[in-house]
């Protein structure tokens, strides 16, 4: 009543679903403004155009039940500890795989707001990389930090979306409500207390007005509840305890009541309206959230925890999986309960790799449990904590056991390294170095070793290369059991190594720290991510780029196994680069968006700034300047809140790169000047730097940053730094029409970026060799071999620069890239058509495909449009009939070769 608009709009919203769209939206409003009723409405339009209907609901009182939104809507979706690979993004995973092969869907999600951590992030990844299925989502909840924060999720993807905002009934509507035999004195009267209010009204007219009742639906319930029997009243205090819905059986156990006693008070419950009947016979649910919660809270603490405690144990004795106890367990286990502290230990191991904020939460009430300070338990607790993006929380735990006079021991000193990433990864490194060097005063030299790796990792982020080598060295010869610390130092050095000219020691060092990772478990590789970054760190560092695409995917997924999302991130970006750095353009982007929305996903600033630049970097090499520029400019944003550090420097670096690219080299310019880390990226950063400069025409300076990429490059005996330092060689050599030299210069660097398989690197140099060929044919050559490179790698800014060049010389090339082999009908669509009229077959709309694909509406526009006339068609139907889309793949996004 009184929803015509809403309807209205909601219905438009959804009929974009038989358009191939797919709509979303968001309703708000306050407890019992009609939110549920609203999504009653969507279910019936599903049902009238026969679309599949999928519903769940969060619950207040089970915010700890890993899951609980989806529960409902997909029964299918396992208990936590059935999802072992790829942790949390594996729950993602396997949602998209049971979305698979159905035809248009509506899903709708009740009562957000109190979903647990893992349905949050599951939801928010949802809307960030909807399903390839037809589908409509509609999500209720009420206004505030959950729904600003879902929101916020949204408009950053740029994604079409209706928001619908419930406000409480007018006068008339209101009066519909209530009906018949009621005076203008009372309808004014109830109107005025319930302000309008669905529920509350009704509550109000079912207590027959204010007489009786001095306010509040809560006031309202409690009447009802006092006039049941002592059955039917214990019942459904047992039912609020239990859950919603809840078990009869459960329920009764906890109330102390037999079975025709319970069936006799469920009728009578039912009857009274505080609950109904489901689709499971032996199960209730509350007629409204906000009945169970007064019901509930109208409970006595005593009798509340009590209950909790009873429904624990018939759970127990019933085997029920344990996750479901401990949330009973985690509010009434006492202090010296060891089962309890026990049981919640392994409920917390079941949910940690999926929910590791509710895993957190249990191992707080088990160490309360145990009342002792158990080292052990201590280090689980933060390591939850950092998994589950609670920093401040860890940093807390292990202050509190190293103050207490547990800094010297195992467990102090693992506390202290794990303390000193927590500081790292809020951009607090000189925090981390000061924690690292105060616990390195003890006498005890037991677990230095990886004290001293934790200094030279933290100096090399910070981009002190002297204070790094001295602490790795120190490391490598320090006395461990820990054969990954020994890799961590050993590859620390290999870079200490080639920045000086000792090559051979160099590739001793990265050739250790290789087999340590080879010859590690996958529990001990999880457990040291946060060290274990820096081998496939200072692996690109030293081009061996393959080597580093293997330990960075093998870390990743055990971090990530392991539920250690926070570790997983940075091992997850040195793929990102990897890939990248061997040409593989497409591979990287899809890698850098999933690491993205994880470092989202652990609400790090410092991961996400660095995540955001890294994929900005190969967005601007796949042609998605928009794309490119959204992320570096987020980037700079969070550096402004983090201390300085290498991490920092490279975002404006890139940020300059992006800029450079959309014709705003004076800007570039000094924040490319600005990077002096690394000698490899001084190098890297050189043809940019030329660029920049001689766009400005500024020559002098485009000479002077070639000559020094030159002087570095030549020191770090790097290829693909040498091979940089000579592309911004010739680009001057051009530019002063030096034609030999930069021919010259060009066609070294292409050599060195075959022997170490760049091949984005190789395509740029012979771009160069083509400019500064005299022969026309050897210059169409090049520019083919280039194009044909960054194509195959999906780098689509040199594919577009080589097909510019092959243009002036008066070579045909397709805009889109290799065109098909046909001239009319499927076989003369190019790869990128086909992929693009695949998603339309998929009901994707342009803009969600432009987002997937990492390219502009614009340029789906162009695609789409070539498709149209290639295969005689008019519409998206037609396309979709025309064309044959593929399977979705749910492990796309890991990307594999």
């Amino acid at each position: 009543m009184g929803r015509d608009a809403d309807i209205a709009k909601l219905g438009a919203a959804l009929e974009g679903l038989s358009r191939g769209e797919n709509p979303l939206v968001i309703v708000r409003g306050e407890p019992g403004i009609g939110k549920t009723r609203l999504l009653g409405w969507v279910a019936d339009r599903a049902a009238e155009r026969r679309w599949e209907l999928l519903a769940g609901r969060a619950t207040e009182l089970e915010s700890s039940v890993p899951l609980g939104l989806f529960r409902e809507a997909l029964p299918g979706l396992p208990e936590p500890p059935a999802v072992e690979a790829d942790g949390r993004w594996g729950l993602f995973r396997i949602l998209t795989e049971q979305l698979q092969d159905r035809g248009r869907l509506v899903m709708v999600l009740d009562d957000a707001h109190w979903a647990d951590s893992v349905s949050q992030e599951l939801l928010e990844t949802l809307v960030r990389r909807p399903p390839r299925v037809p589908h409509g989502l509609v999500i209720a909840m009420r206004p505030g930090p959950v729904s600003d924060k879902l929101s916020a999720a949204i408009r950053s993807t740029g994604r079409a979306h209706t928001v619908i905002d419930l406000t409480p009934l007018d006068r008339d509507a209101a009066d519909e409500l209530m009906g018949t035999g009621w005076s203008d004195d009372d309808r004014r009267r109830m109107f005025e207390a319930s302000g309008g209010n669905p529920l509350f009204l009704e509550e109000l007219a079912k207590a027959d007005g204010l007489a009786s009742l001095p306010g509040g639906v809560i006031a309202a319930v409690s009447v009802d509840v006092a006039a049941l029997s002592d059955a039917a009243r214990a019942l459904v205090q047992a039912g609020a305890v239990v859950g919603d819905p809840f078990d009869i059986d459960v329920a009764r156990l906890t109330a102390h009541l037999d079975l025709n006693t319970a069936l006799a008070s469920a009728d009578a419950l039912v009857e009274r309206g505080l609950v109904r009947g489901t689709s499971s016979l032996r199960e209730f649910a509350f007629r409204h959230p906000v009945i169970r919660t007064a019901v509930y809270e109208g409970l006595p603490q005593g009798h509340r925890l009590s209950s909790h405690a009873r429904a624990a144990e018939v759970l127990l004795e019933a085997n029920s999986p344990l996750p479901n106890i401990a949330r009973h367990l985690a509010l009434t286990a006492a202090a010296g309960d060891k089962v309890a502290a026990a049981l919640l230990r392994d409920a917390s191991a079941q949910v940690r790799a999926q929910a590791p904020s509710i895993a957190a939460d249990w191992l707080v009430a088990s160490q309360r449990a145990a009342a002792a300070n158990d080292p052990t338990l201590a280090s689980e607790l933060a390591e939850a904590l950092i998994q589950s993006g609670r920093l401040d929380e860890a940093l807390a735990v292990a202050e509190e056991y190293t103050s207490a006079g547990g800094r010297a021991d195992e467990h102090g000193r693992r506390l202290t390294v794990v303390a000193a990433s927590v500081e790292r990864l809020l951009g607090r490194h000189d925090a981390s170095l000061r924690r690292l060097t105060r616990s390195l005063e003890s006498p005890d030299t037991a677990g230095k070793a990886e004290l001293m790796a934790a200094l030279a990792l933290t100096s090399y982020e910070l981009g002190d290369y002297e204070a790094m080598g001295q602490w790795a060295a120190s490391a490598k010869a320090a006395e461990t059991s820990d054969e990954l610390v020994h890799g961590v130092a050993a590859a620390i050095l290999a870079i200490g190594h080639r920045n000086s000219g000792r090559y051979v020691e160099s590739d001793a060092e990265a050739d250790f720290a290789v087999a340590s990772v080879h010859r590690a478990t996958d529990s001990e590789l999880a457990s040291r991510s946060e060290l274990l970054v820096a081998i496939p760190w200072a692996l690109v560092a030293v081009e061996r780029f393959e080597d580093a695409l293997t330990v960075s995917r093998r870390g990743a997924a055990a971090a990530r196994r392991a539920g250690n999302v926070v570790g997983a991130v940075p091992l997850g970006i040195a793929e990102v680069l990897a890939l990248g750095l061997l040409g593989r353009i497409d591979k990287s982007a899809a890698a850098a968006d999933r690491t993205e929305l994880e470092a989202r996903l652990v609400h790090n600033e410092q991961s996400l700034q660095w995540a955001l630049w890294m994929r900005a970097y190969f967005l601007l090499e796949a042609g998605e300047l928009d794309l490119a520029r959204a992320a570096a400019s987020e980037s700079v944003a969070l550096a402004e809140r983090l201390d300085s550090s290498a991490l920092v420097t490279i975002g404006n670096a890139v940020l300059g790169a992006v800029l450079l690219a959309d014709g705003k080299a004076d800007h570039a310019v000094p924040l490319l000047a600005a990077y002096d880390v690394e000698p490899g990226w001084i190098a890297r950063w050189a043809p940019r730097l030329v660029e920049a400069s001689i766009t400005v025409g500024d020559l002098t300076s485009a000479a002077a940053w070639a000559d020094r990429a030159a002087a570095v490059s030549r020191a770090s005996g790097l290829h693909g730094a040498v091979a940089a330092a000579e592309r911004a060689g010739s680009m001057v050599a051009l530019a002063n029409g030096d034609l030999p030299t930069a021919s010259k210069l060009a066609h070294s660097a292409i050599d060195r970026a075959v022997g170490i398989g760049a091949r984005l690197d190789e395509a740029q140099a012979r771009i160069l060799a083509a400019k500064a060929s005299a022969d026309k044919v050897d210059a169409i050559a090049q520019l083919k071999a280039a194009h044909d490179l960054a194509a195959g790698g999906g780098a689509q800014r040199t594919v577009e620069e080589a097909s510019r060049e092959l243009r002036k010389l008066g070579h045909r090339m397709g805009r889109g890239g290799v065109r098909g082999v046909g001239e009319t009908g499927i076989d003369s669509l190019s790869g990128r058509e086909r992929e693009i009229a695949a998603l339309v077959g998929l009901g994707l709309t342009n803009r969600e495909i432009a987002a997937r694909l990492f390219l502009s509406e614009k340029t789906i526009e162009s695609h789409l449009s070539k498709a149209f006339t290639k295969l005689g068609v008019t519409s998206r139907a037609a396309l979709a009939a025309r064309t044959a889309a593929p399977p979705f793949d749910p492990q796309a996004s890991p990307v594999h070769d």
